[in-house]
Order: C-alpha cells, then sequence, then structure tokens
C-alpha cells in the first residue's frame, strides 16, 4: 500500500496496544493478553481507525502467483497484516492455486493460548472479513504443511476441522534431526515447489 499506517490490537483483557514493535514480544515485554482484533491506524499514539487499499500492481500479482503460502513469522505482525488491506483477500480468493499454511514453530510470543486449530481460524477470519461472503474456506486455504514427527507445534490439527472446512493436511519431513524449532528451507522450499 501506499499508506504510512501503523498495527494496533485489542487484547482480549480490553487493553489496546498501538505499534508493531509493542505487539512483537522482541523490543518489548511480550503481551499479557491475546489478541482480539488486529487492526490499522493512522496515529502511533492514539487510536485512529485507517483503511489501507491494495495497490493495483500488487493484486495483480497476486493473481498471477502459482501459489500463496501463509508462511512462519510473526503471525499478527508479519502475516495477518499483511491481510488487512482492503483486496488483499479478494485477490487470494480469486487466485485459483494452491493456497498453504506454514505453521509457526516453537513458541511466538503474539500467539498467546493459540493451537494450531485456532491459528487456522484466526486466519481465515481476517481473510472473510476482508471479503463479500460468497467465499468458502477453500478459496483462501487449500493445504496446511507440517512434520509432526519432528515439529513443535502448539497442538495437532483436528482432522474434523480440516474437513469440516476443506482443507487438506500434509505431514512430510520438513526438518532436520534436532531442529524442532526451524524449518529446513530446502526441504519446505522442495515440499512447497511440489504442491504448484
Amino acid at each position: 500500500v501506499n499508506d504510512n499506517l501503523h498495527l494496533g490490537a485489542e487484547l482480549e483483557d480490553g487493553s489496546r496496544v498501538i505499534g508493531q514493535h509493542r505487539l512483537t514480544g522482541k523490543e518489548q515485554a511480550p503481551l499479557s493478553s491475546p489478541v482480539k482484533q488486529l487492526f490499522l491506524t493512522a496515529d502511533e499514539q492514539r487510536l485512529a481507525p485507517a483503511r489501507a487499499r491494495l495497490r493495483k500492481k500488487n493484486r495483480n500479482l497476486i493473481g498471477q502467483a502459482e501459489l500463496i503460502c501463509y508462511p512462519p513469522g510473526s503471525f499478527y505482525t508479519s502475516l495477518v497484516a499483511n491481510l488487512l488491506p482492503v483486496g488483499v483477500a479478494e485477490a487470494v480468493a480469486n487466485n485459483d492455486n494452491p493456497k498453504i499454511y506454514v505453521p509457526n514453530l516453537g513458541h511466538d510470543p503474539e500467539q498467546i493460548g493459540m493451537t494450531l486449530d485456532s491459528s487456522i481460524k484466526t486466519l481465515l477470519r481476517y481473510l472473510h472479513e476482508g471479503t463479500e461472503s460468497k467465499y468458502t474456506a477453500n478459496h483462501f486455504l487449500n493445504f496446511v504443511l507440517v512434520d509432526s514427527r519432528n515439529g513443535n507445534y502448539p497442538g495437532r490439527v483436528s482432522a474434523a476441522l480440516l474437513e469440516e472446512l476443506g482443507i487438506q493436511l500434509i505431514d512430510t519431513k520438513l526438518l532436520r534431526k534436532g531442529s524442532a524449532d526451524h524449518y529446513d528451507p530446502e526441504r519446505l522450499v522442495s515440499a512447497l515447489l511440489s504442491l504448484t
């Protein structure tokens, strides 16, 4: 987007935090309450709700992508934040190519109390909020990619949830022995490319 905006979050305890650096748990103490709603604001000091619109050039890039990957990283400030601009979810939904979620390994300070199931539901909630109601979960997400034997995940993915949403679980080797908190880049890229 061309706008200079800030991230804010309303937490489940009713408090608000404005500024990405206050959300990540890296520059300041980690959040003490789970995120209820992430939003954009025009002012870092006070709540000034804002909307950003995806640039046409970037909409076209999403539309031409052979694969869309929701990657590991800071769940709210790196992943969900990129779904907030108007037009992102619509562009993703209108791309017929595979869409894959690669969940975080280890501990993400932004994902207080979240399981794999709640991470999937939260990801889909933000995508649905950015579009019309005509889209199903399968327009936004087709596969969840994990290495359940070697990965350090917050719980297992519910087969019932995936079936209900029409999402397929791919459980394959993505880590090397002794690295339960980091995906092996070669194995991850190979798995992703096999879906194109």
